[in-house]
């Protein structure tokens, strides 16, 4: 971290905290709906499936926000709804309520997570942003380990008490940030476009340019075939493993290899990143989908053996920390400075493969044999990387251009 502007490090601290916050409350989060409202787990899959998808296309408009207004607001903003969202969930008394409650929580956070890569791309030169990607991203991980932790302590005492914990530390988040970054001017870049009122389209317009730009729609399908196949990937093996085992053994099996991501992913996310330029992305893409591809087969083969499985989540989790901050890049890539926001957040929509992967995984283990589900997202994998190639190519094609015509 050093080197980095007081702006970013505050940021990131602050990313640390409000993850120990999610943490808290997240995991449990279907446990309580359940107990709380006597749900059917339909009920509740339908809650949070509504919820998910309204917060993720939502970024669409959260990202044009960030071009649109000052991120330092934004910051605030979207900090403060985090921490009413927690504050309001145990106290709601109508399960309708509740879905729209989550969707402004969901909604709220892809904000920030929007501002933060804005942030990061206003204050840094193009080779230290991904470095910074990468501690946030470690640091979400360290954060959410410790904040899953906290969360079974404290549901002990009262499952109610989980939704204060998280909405006070967003709170203090809010007042600390606030405060802090009062004195810290907006960066050049943020003033160079404020120069620009007329670069600035509206809201009509900046859809009309996302829909366009083949290169970005190229790299969320991508984005979106990848979020298949690790998004949700604790969900997917929990059902694999009920199939080939018993419950017992599926409990023992997940427990050990989460443990294994989360070392692997802290231990070597920001080492890794060190290597990645805008001149070899596609060749570090195209080993973490090896990665992914060597982890899925693992998985298929492994059986109930429990080492098996740490060895094959090993595998798996270096395409993991390579393949998210790598994403991250071509987005920024060719992203125009005055339309950052707009870009991740039209990134942000590939989130629905996370969303799509339960259901998919879901039929295919119902109605095949269960290693088809791996061939399928062995399939899925290569797929988002044929379609980060496409884009990757017609990018260097238009940089190119550009560079002629200059």
């Amino acid at each position: 971290m050093k080197g980095m502007p007081p702006i970013i490090l505050a940021l990131l601290a602050g990313s640390l905290v409000l993850t120990i916050g999610r943490g808290v409350t997240l995991p449990f989060l279907t446990i309580y709906l359940t107990e709380h409202y006597q749900l059917l787990p339909k009920s509740v899959g339908i809650i949070m499936g509504a919820s998910l998808a309204i917060g993720i296309f939502s970024s669409l408009y959260g990202g044009y926000l960030v071009d649109k207004f000052n991120h330092r607001t934004l910051i605030t903003l979207s900090i403060s709804l985090f921490a009413l969202s927690f504050f309001l969930l145990p106290v709601l008394p109508q399960v309708s309520s509740v879905v729209m409650v989550i969707a402004l929580l969901n909604a709220s956070y892809a904000l920030l997570s929007i501002t933060i890569k804005a942030c990061i791309a206003a204050w840094l030169p193009v080779e230290k942003r991904v470095k910074a990607f990468s501690i946030n991203y470690t640091l979400i991980n360290v954060g959410w380990a410790i904040g899953s932790s906290l969360g079974v302590w404290l549901a002990g005492f009262d499952p109610k008490l989980p939704f204060m914990i998280s909405g006070s530390l967003a709170l203090g988040t809010v007042i600390a940030l606030t405060v802090g970054l009062r004195h810290i001017p907006n960066s050049p870049a943020r003033n160079d476009i404020e120069l620009k009122p007329l670069e600035k389209p509206d809201l009509r317009q900046t859809l009309a340019i996302l829909m366009r730009d083949r290169c970005l729609v190229y790299f969320t399908l991508g984005s979106t075939f990848g979020a298949i196949v690790f998004g949700q990937f604790t969900g997917y093996l929990s059902q694999y493993l009920i199939i080939i085992s018993d419950a017992a053994q599926a409990y023992k099996i997940i427990g050990a290899i989460m443990i294994t991501n989360a070392i692997i992913v802290i231990a070597f996310q920001y080492v890794m990143s060190s290597g990645m330029k805008q001149n070899n992305l596609l060749k570090w893409l195209f080993f973490g989908t090896l990665f992914f591809i060597l982890g899925l087969a693992g998985f298929m083969l492994a059986g109930t053996s429990v080492l098996l499985w740490i060895i094959a989540m090993t595998i798996f989790s270096f395409g993991e920390l390579i393949v998210i901050p790598v994403e991250y890049m071509f987005i920024d890539f060719i992203a125009p400075d005055h339309m950052k926001g707009s870009y991740y957040g039209m990134q942000n929509l590939s989130n629905i493969g996370g969303a799509i992967n339960p259901v998919l995984c879901g039929f295919l283990l119902s109605y095949t044999a269960p290693p088809v589900m791996f061939f399928a997202l062995i399939a899925f994998s290569a797929a988002g990387l044929l379609f980060f190639r496409m884009g990757h190519r017609m990018a260097m094609k238009r940089t190119s251009g550009e560079v002629l015509q200059h």
